[in-house]
């Protein structure tokens, strides 16, 4: 669903204006299935949630979504094979049924349902079902020698295509005093065609969720997840003839504890990751981890000290074209947090440790870059599949409150990585190919989540830093932008009607062309850009609305993956129901 966990491939990935008239009283969440408990995407999330409502409130599940987004784009911590869609408490808690659907120019139709035939105190069923797309032309992109680096630009020719996702699947959850039961099955899908490939993939998601309600400080705890995909990506490009690959993915996550003394406890997680591969590829990679905490809670003070043992494992079969997940890493890793309350209800000081192994499976990348294919790395000559390793990471932050009304989270922090995913370009003779490397990276960042809201007006967004020594260790590799943002605002007239603009941006990106003929290897850049939107909603009662989206009205050349930008400005209109 789109959009989404897994992102990589591109600098920064930007979302639609939430939307949330009255007729929306939706409260959609994506699951992440497989949490990177050491990945720096979860110790530096926001205790305190963010008034302004997050992207995937309008439905428009972009996959390139976190809340600290991936710096080296491709090691998701976000793991967005499942969805929860849940309604939140409204005028029929029993039933329910939402309808968010629209299309334009150039056409970006959208649907998003729910329908919650069944919902009491105990048991929740609904059926969801999802569709967003592009069918359009893209601008072809050359490298103009403009500037002091040479960058790819649009050329003036286009060319027809399309990308499309769909999702579908029944889920529910069965309630009582002590515990909650969680399931859904599902189907998710992607279309897509371009000048060097055409694709169908399409999987089957099973999940299974159990746990307790009891706090940890208290109680004996426990929660437990699994979730299973199957998957075939039938596909031709211009590296292969029509081939097929299939996807066995699980994915486990368990953890149980308890109190031994009141504000101590015990706290053991455990987990494992697992994807084999058929088909084009024949190889299977998979990841174990323990982690033991020791947790304190009492007066100013939240301890969180933990050590996380992990553990890589994998293999290639004689007909693997490639070896495949081979980067191994280091076994121990930190995983601790330590929160002071320097003013209650209003702010905390945080600081976090962290770090771990991830597999990449197949599915993750795809669901940042729909363009990807057992053979997109043809032409680098690097494999598409290896496991991210991040030796260390450390953060120290300072979030809470203003006045209840102004939310802050500032954050700054290292990462250092063993191996990770980035974006990269490869020349073959006089054409130019978007890739995928791997490569050790260290990362200084800083990042500033914010919000205010009101009554009529709400504000919001995130800018972040990042720098990293990419260009020094000469890998040929497009490094992250080092600015990157997205801001919005909503005013809302009497409930009735709905105005707001967003932007997201990102500044340039840098890196060196890989190449099999020396000649052409060079320092090239891909522009930054800034992606500005408008939304107009007219709401006739709390269930009917109409709405009109306006986007890249600046009409930038967006290359979110390098290589690919759409047509330009677009504009498309709609229908809300909530019945």
């Amino acid at each position: 669903m789109g959009k989404s966990l897994l992102e990589y491939i591109a600098a920064a990935g930007f979302v639609l204006l939430p939307v949330t008239v009255a007729a929306q009283n939706l409260n959609p969440t994506v699951e992440v299935s497989r949490q990177y408990r050491g990945s720096m995407a979860d110790v530096i999330k926001p205790s305190v949630d963010m008034a302004l409502p997050d992207s995937v409130l309008r439905f428009n599940l972009e996959y390139d979504y976190s809340v600290f987004d991936s710096p080296f784009r491709g090691s998701y911590e976000f793991r967005p094979f499942l969805t929860d869609m849940d309604i939140a408490p409204g005028v029929s808690p029993e039933h329910a049924f939402y309808l968010r659907a629209g299309a334009g120019y150039s056409l970006h139709p959208e649907l998003d349902l729910v329908w919650s035939p069944v919902r009491n105190d105990r048991f929740r069923l609904s059926l969801y079902a999802m569709h967003d797309s592009y069918v359009g032309r893209y601008r072809t992109l050359g490298l103009s020698d403009s500037g002091s680096e040479p960058a790819f630009m649009p050329d003036g020719s286009r060319y027809s295509g399309y990308d499309l996702e769909s999702a579908a699947g029944v889920d529910g959850s069965l309630d009582w005093d002590t515990g909650v039961m969680s399931f859904r099955a599902g189907y998710y899908g992607t279309a897509l065609k371009d000048t060097s490939v055409t694709r169908a993939y399409d999987g089957v998601d099973l999940k299974f969720g159990l746990s307790s309600k009891q706090r940890l400080e208290t109680h004996f705890v426990y929660d437990l997840n699994a979730a299973y995909r199957y998957a075939e990506d039938k596909f031709s490009c211009s590296a292969a003839a029509r081939n097929c690959m299939t996807e066995h993915n699980l994915d486990i996550d368990a953890s149980v504890g308890g109190s031994f003394r009141s504000g101590h406890s015990v706290l053991v997680d455990f987990g494992m990751d697992y994807a084999r591969y058929g088909g084009v590829y024949d190889s299977w990679a998979g990841d174990f981890f323990v982690t033991p905490h020791y947790v304190y809670s009492g007066g100013r003070w939240n301890v969180d000290l933990g050590v996380r043992l992990a553990f890589l494992f994998g293999g290639n079969g004689q007909d693997s074209p490639a070896l495949l997940n081979v980067s191994g890493g280091q076994v121990v890793y930190p995983d601790i947090r330590v929160d002071f309350t320097v003013i209650r209800k209003y702010m905390d000081l945080y600081l976090a440790a962290g770090g771990g192994p991830d597999i990449n499976e197949y599915s993750s990348l795809l669901y940042a870059n729909h363009r990807i294919t057992p053979f997109y790395n043809s032409v680098s000559g690097a494999p598409l599949l290896d496991n991210t390793v991040e030796r260390i990471s450390a953060v120290a932050g300072l979030k809470g409150n203003i006045a209840s009304r102004l939310r802050y989270d500032l954050s700054a922090g290292y990462r250092n990585f063993g191996n990770a995913p980035f974006a990269s370009v490869a020349a073959s003779g006089d054409s130019y190919h978007a890739a995928l490397g791997y490569s050790a990276f260290q990362m200084f960042f800083a990042r500033l989540d914010f919000s205010w809201i009101s009554q009529d007006f709400t504000f919001g967004g995130w800018v972040k830093y990042q720098n990293t020594d990419l260009a020094r260790r000469n890998a040929y590799l497009m490094a992250p932008s080092d600015f990157s943002g997205y801001v919005k605002a909503l005013y809302n007239w009497k409930e009735r009607i709905y105005f707001g603009v967003d932007c997201g941006f990102a500044t340039s990106r840098r890196g060196v062309i890989s190449s099999d003929v020396p000649q052409m290897e060079k320092s090239v850049r891909i522009p930054g850009y800034a992606d500005l939107g408008a939304y107009f909603e007219y709401a006739f009662t709390r269930k009917f609305s109409l709405w009109l989206r306006g986007g890249n009205l600046l009409d930038a050349a967006i290359q979110r993956i390098p290589l690919y930008t759409e047509s330009g400005i677009y504009f498309t209109a709609g229908i809300c129901l909530n019945l």
